[in-house]
């Protein structure tokens, strides 16, 4: 899904805690990169956990399973993964 030398900090940190308008609490992590997932959706500014950026839902290519978002703004792109669903290449998601 993301390598680990795909990851970085925004705002300070590459792990971030959001909750979305349903409740539902996320821990994501940055990363610059993340080959094993393909975006879906159009970009929204509503919502978002960064401030000045968009965002759209990110699937694994592979099952299709939610992972994350992907943000586009000012700076460069990034994705936000949720990390209890990462997992190394060769493990497929439950």
């Amino acid at each position: 899904m993301a390598e680990q030398d795909a990851r970085f900090s925004v705002n300070g940190s590459h792990r971030h805690r959001g909750t979305n308008p349903h409740g539902l609490s996320f821990e994501i992590g940055c990363f610059r990169t993340a080959p094993g997932c393909r975006q879906i959706g159009e970009e929204t500014p509503e919502w978002s956990w960064f401030a000045g950026y968009r965002w759209r839902v990110a699937l694994c290519r592979g099952c299709a399973a939610h992972l994350g978002w992907c943000y586009r703004g000012a700076e460069p792109a990034f994705y936000g993964l949720i990390l209890d669903q990462l997992r190394p290449c060769d493990e497929t998601l439950p």
